[in-house]
């Protein structure tokens, strides 16, 4: 009805403007071609709006009577929805004078209707219905009305309208009569007539319509497979005492009936209504839970005089659901207005948001009251619900209460108080999961306007969380200003991070939305033991930008991590910048002296810059140090190409002893390619790891990949390695260890000239190395104290276990041959 009003508006102030126009714009804008153009210009720009568009085009016969216009269009924000052609309007000019627009006959060759104008953007005028005019049109005759899919359902409907229309504008009255049919081949009609007349004390209304199936009247209501409909409103009687019934037939089946009634009485307009009717078909499916069932409604209230509503009654039962509600609303005296909504048996499910992102509710009740003086009444609102869902988050037993001190209702703005009581609440989100275990409150105080939502305080409270937070939000654009101060169990944070944290963690930051949807994190601080933090972070679009710089003062918590005892403090910090998928970074970590084992490494710098970018990361690392004054420096750079990593311009050095190479990571990121090892001096290279030896390495290791196993070639020399009173010269490995991570395997050879412990003396070391499967065959001999010796057997490292077989052994003592009597073995585990 209110977009029929609409429709209707328009058309009526078109046909006005257009009058108007003609009488003011006397013979100059009538007698001639260009001057009925400029007419016709005039007219289109005086009923346009910024949300609708008038076209008048070809205007004649102004002053003779018999005006025609060869088209008017109607547009919207969508473009034209409306089109009458070869417009014609038989009508007296004169009778304006006496502000009486009198026309018999109003016709048009053909209107074509796309579809219903969309709303328009600017606030409706308020103002008084009286009308400017009485309008008499005594026939109206519409041959040819086509309406567009979007009306019709399938294909164009063709119409043919009758009628008449008379409206005196004072006293106010309306008598009309419509007569509608369809000629395309397809039944379906409507016939409607009016007669109001509040000073006569009457009102009669007479609409009958009915459609077989696939009709306009079910398009437009939305009908399930649009079947046949028939409509039959009545009623008749003094307005003072009007009574009137209607009745909605489905499919040949009464959906429903409706019987109403209006009273004048000394409060106001009494009016009652009472139905009954399966309506859960007709209705959208997130809403049909509520009617299941045959549905019945009565209600009966009065607009009172004074500009408000008692209602004495308001009931609505279904099988689903039981609602009532009484009381009164008065902006001008005092109010109190109670609802109530309780489920009849299982909790109510309802599915709201978009369907892309629904919300389900499972609810078994609701109660609102609104109660006060004044136009802003004390206002309360509880709701109890089984669960809502959203995504993957399901949050259990939750109670609501709303509060306002003073809301005003028309307006929408006032003090509300929020109380949110769940038994639980589970989600998908792994990092939140373990910071709403049990039983969450959420209080929040604040106020709600047309223009914005602020919250003063507010609480949020779990078995692992404390936190309170303030905020404001700007509905117009949705900017947003929040403020939050965070108390979390640091074991309900993730594990990764937990070695560094205290019992607990406080957190505190300030977001913000601006108008252009870009975020920022502003004064972010972290706390946790002796871990501290802070910085900002912001995200326009795509791209991000991060600032966090912090100290860990006690890097001892890491120790079960390495797995030696460390010591001492770390300053660090991050930057981040460029797009959210690959941004660039940077991240350095400085510390005066760390202590690992014992040892000590001075002045300490890591700096790490590159982009993070998940397919095709890079970064250039260096760190740099000092161990007993021995220079400390390591560099590498990951680069990515053609989707392969691999470690270029790898450097490590520790005063002159110095590791070097390039390295590609296969998919499983393990290392290809060969270092190259000169350590002239050993013996920093020992300290760093607790260690005091002393001698020289040089050589290769080459790490590949052989049938999907890790493998590594160890080609090493050294003129002389020693430690404590174990002293061996002139070495020499060159080996093959095969699958090195799960089930190392090794052949090749070890030589020494000479192996000195204490006073013994082992020379002419020589053993051969042959894989066995899993096992690693040895076979070898050497001369111990002057006795040559030579064993045989293999070895195995599995699963932490150390197996050694051994098959023969010899030793010739004083030109006496002895040897083992049976093959033996030994099994060592976890050494």
């Amino acid at each position: 009805m209110t977009m029929f009003k609409r429709i209707l508006r328009i058309v009526l102030y078109t046909l006005l403007v257009l009058v108007a126009a003609v009488v003011g714009a006397l013979v100059v804008l009538t007698k001639t071609e260009r001057g009925r153009a400029n007419l016709a210009g005039i007219i289109s720009t005086v009923a346009s709006t910024d949300d609708r568009k008038v076209t008048v085009s070809d205007i004649d016969g102004i002053w003779s009577g018999a005006l025609t216009v060869d088209h008017v269009v109607l547009e919207d924000r969508q473009g034209p929805w409306l089109v009458a052609r070869k417009v014609a309007v038989d009508w007296s000019p004169l009778a304006l004078l006496s502000k009486n627009f009198s026309a018999g006959r109003v016709a048009a060759d053909r209107i074509e209707l796309a579809r219903l104008p969309v709303a328009g953007t600017q606030p409706s005028q308020a103002g008084a219905t009286t009308l400017p005019v009485s309008l008499d049109i005594k026939q109206i005759d519409l041959p040819e009305i086509a309406l567009g899919q979007a009306l019709a359902g399938s294909g164009i409907a063709e119409l043919a309208a009758k009628g008449s229309f008379k409206a005196d504008a004072a006293p106010l009255a309306l008598e009309t009569s419509l007569n509608i049919t369809r000629h395309d081949g397809k039944q379906g009609k409507v016939d409607a007539s009016i007669h109001f007349a509040p000073a006569d004390n009457k009102l009669d209304l007479d609409l009958k319509a009915s459609e077989p199936a696939g009709g306009i009247i079910a398009n437009l209501l939305k009908l399930p497979d649009a079947p046949p409909v028939n409509i039959v409103v009545t009623g008749t009687g003094p307005v003072a005492n009007w009574s009137g019934i209607g009745t909605f037939v489905v499919d040949g089946q009464i959906v429903t009936q409706l019987t109403g009634r209006h009273q004048l009485t000394d409060k106001g307009n009494y009016v009652e209504a009472k139905g009954d009717g399966d309506f859960q078909r007709f209705l959208p499916d997130n809403l049909k839970s509520l009617f299941a069932g045959k549905t019945s409604f009565d209600l009966a209230g009065t607009a009172i005089v004074t500009g408000g509503v008692e209602v004495e009654r308001a009931n609505i039962d279904s099988d689903a659901v039981h609602g009532t509600a009484a009381g009164i609303i008065d902006p001008n005296g005092a109010s109190d207005l109670s609802v109530d909504l309780a489920a009849k048996g299982p909790p109510i499910v309802l599915s709201l948001g978009a369907a892309a992102q629904p919300v389900t509710v499972a609810i078994t009740g609701a109660t609102a009251r609104a109660f006060g003086g004044g136009k802003a009444p004390i206002v309360d609102i509880g709701a109890s619900l089984v669960s809502v869902v959203a995504g993957g988050t399901r949050v259990d037993d939750l109670a609501a209460e709303i509060h306002s001190d003073g809301f005003d209702i028309q307006d929408r703005n006032g003090p509300v108080t929020i109380k949110l009581v769940a038994g639980g609440l589970n989600t998908d989100v792994a990092t939140l999961a373990p910071l709403v275990t049990g039983r969450v409150t959420a209080d929040l105080a604040g106020s709600v306007s047309k223009d914005e939502i602020v919250v003063d305080q507010g609480t949020l409270r779990s078995n692992a969380l404390n936190a309170s937070v303030t905020s404001k939000v700007t509905l117009a654009d949705l900017a947003m200003t929040l403020k939050m101060n965070a108390d979390a169990v640091s074991t309900a944070l993730p594990p990764q991070i937990r070695p560094v944290l205290g019992e607990r963690v406080t957190f505190s930051a300030t977001a913000t939305r601006d108008p252009q949807g870009l975020f920022a994190a502003n004064a972010l601080q972290l706390t946790s033991g002796s871990l501290s933090a802070s910085g900002t972070a912001s995200a326009t679009g795509t791209d991000i930008q991060a600032d966090i710089r912090g100290t860990l003062g006690d890097v001892s918590v890491l120790s079960p991590m390495v797995g030696v005892p460390v010591g001492g403090a770390v300053d660090f910090a991050l930057t981040a910048s460029g797009a959210r998928s690959a941004p660039d970074f940077s991240v350095s970590a400085d510390s005066d002296s760390l202590t690992a084992s014992g040892r000590t490494v001075k002045t300490i710098k890591l700096t790490a810059t590159g982009k993070a970018d998940i397919v095709n990361p890079a970064a250039d690392v260096a760190l740099t140090g000092s161990v007993d004054d021995q220079p400390l420096d390591l560099r590498a750079s990951l680069v990515t190409r053609d989707g392969t990593r691999s470690l270029n311009g790898l450097s490590l050095s520790l005063a002159d002893n110095k590791v070097s190479g390039d390295l590609v990571l296969d998919d499983s990121l393990l290392p290809l390619g060969t270092l190259t090892l000169e350590a002239p001096d050993i013996g920093p290279l020992a300290a760093l790891a607790g260690q005091a030896a002393a001698g020289d390495v040089q050589g290769s290791i080459r790490l590949s990949n052989d049938g999907g196993a890790p493998t590594v070639a160890i080609d090493l020399k050294s003129g002389s390695i020693s430690r404590g009173e174990l002293a061996a010269k002139t070495i020499a490995v060159n080996a093959l260890v095969a699958n090195y991570l799960k089930a190392p395997a090794i052949s090749g050879t070890i030589k020494a000239d000479t192996v000195t412990s204490g006073a013994t003396l082992i020379s002419g070391i020589g053993v051969d190395l042959k894989r066995d499967g899993d096992w690693t065959g040895f076979s070898g001999g050497a001369t111990v104290k002057d006795i040559p010796a030579r064993a045989e057997g293999r070895v195995k490292i599995a699963d932490g276990t150390t197996s050694i077989e051994i098959t023969s052994g010899e030793a010739t003592i004083r030109g006496i041959k002895a040897g083992i009597a049976q093959p033996s073995s030994l099994s060592i585990a976890n050494g």
